[in-house]
């Protein structure tokens, strides 16, 4: 069982070096390029489209340092570029860590969001910025410690039956319900100013991110992405069983707690930057992985960075007013959600 599980397919590939091997799918190499060259494109749109139009003359020509205006110079590079790429950022942060929570748990439903650990970091954002009156840098500090807890607290809890299973969804709503209680209490202990402003933020917002908000989010991601790929393998072989993943030679206990604790930082450093935006570590995994047809961290992360960039896009320019990224991913993650909670429904029947 074990060596079928393992072995090549026909569509496996594997690179090799003197001391290194990566085994990869041509579906989801063809998927991945697909996902990066539809990024690509809207990103493009991203830049050009908005209250102030931007021709694709003038963008090449901002792009390269010579803006045939200075509102194309602003618009561009000092609003819509660091904007769009927090957007890529926060959303493959979150989709990757939504994948590895479903792949450690072997869970669909299990997404930082649902299971609380979304919860724990704005508790601890929340606390920072508007108790503490902290800046950005440490309202990450307080959105690690939060999550971090969080994810304590589920493994305490879920020692005996395991990262998986209705008790784990139960347990993360619950411990959930409590986060946003705490918070809800905190805002009301506040000035109605910020308490406005942070429950915008609760929501999910990229409005006003700049150059800064990129540095802390896009540096999480860069550590944390190889941490990752050193732990991909062990966590395919996971996939199969803890017994049989241990007889392959699987340190699963320590596999599973790397991976947890990568996870829960970059939903943390994500939550941070741009708030608790919903749904889009679900959906995006479940979306990459039916198009690669199997669980890629990679193609996950570009689906989530695509879906919260389409997000913004549409957050923007659809309404008469801007709103909200995190309105368009409750209205568009919910119905997702529903339609998950009725497939599983169905397979159990």
């Amino acid at each position: 069982m074990s060596t079928r599980a393992t072995a090549l397919t026909s569509d496996d590939r594997v690179v090799r070096g003197a001391r290194w091997s990566l085994r990869f799918r041509r579906r989801t190499l063809a998927v991945s390029s697909i996902l990066t060259a539809v990024l690509l494109v809207l990103l493009v749109a991203a830049l050009m489209i908005g209250e102030y139009p931007v021709t694709p003359a003038a963008l090449i020509d901002t792009l390269r340092g010579h803006p045939p205006a200075r509102l194309d110079e602003f618009f561009v590079l000092g609003r819509r570029l660091p904007r769009s790429l927090v957007a890529i950022v926060v959303g493959a942060s979150l989709a990757v860590a939504g994948a590895v929570f479903q792949s450690l748990t072997r869970n669909p439903l299990a997404s930082p969001d649902v299971i609380g650990i979304s919860s724990g970091a704005s508790v601890g954002a929340v606390v920072v910025m508007v108790v503490a009156h902290g800046s950005l840098a440490q309202a990450a500090l307080g959105a690690v410690v939060g999550s971090l807890l969080v994810a304590g607290v589920i493994a305490l809890l879920t020692a005996r039956s395991g990262l998986h299973g209705v008790q784990l969804i139960l347990t993360g709503i619950a411990l959930s319900a409590t986060a946003m209680a705490v918070v809800d209490y905190v805002l009301t202990q506040v000035f109605v100013a910020s308490a406005t402003t942070a429950q915008t933020w609760l929501v999910g917002s990229l409005q006003g991110r700049g150059w800064a908000d990129l540095v802390p989010a896009l540096v999480a991601l860069i550590l944390i992405v190889p941490l990752l790929v050193w732990a991909a393998p062990g966590a395919r072989m996971m996939a199969l069983g803890d017994s049989v993943s241990t007889s392959l030679g699987v340190r699963t206990v320590r596999v599973r707690w790397i991976l947890l604790a990568a996870a829960t930082l970059l939903v943390a450093v994500a939550v941070a930057t741009a708030g608790p935006i919903s749904f889009i570590a679900l959906i995006a995994p479940h979306i990459a992985r039916r198009l690669a047809g199997a669980t890629s961290f990679v193609a996950a992360g570009l689906m989530g960075a695509l879906l919260l960039l389409a997000s913004d896009l549409l957050a923007q320019n659809l309404f008469s007013a801007p709103i909200p990224v995190g309105v368009i991913t409750i209205t568009v993650g919910g119905a997702f959600f529903l339609w998950l909670l009725w497939r599983e429904a169905a397979r159990r029947a």
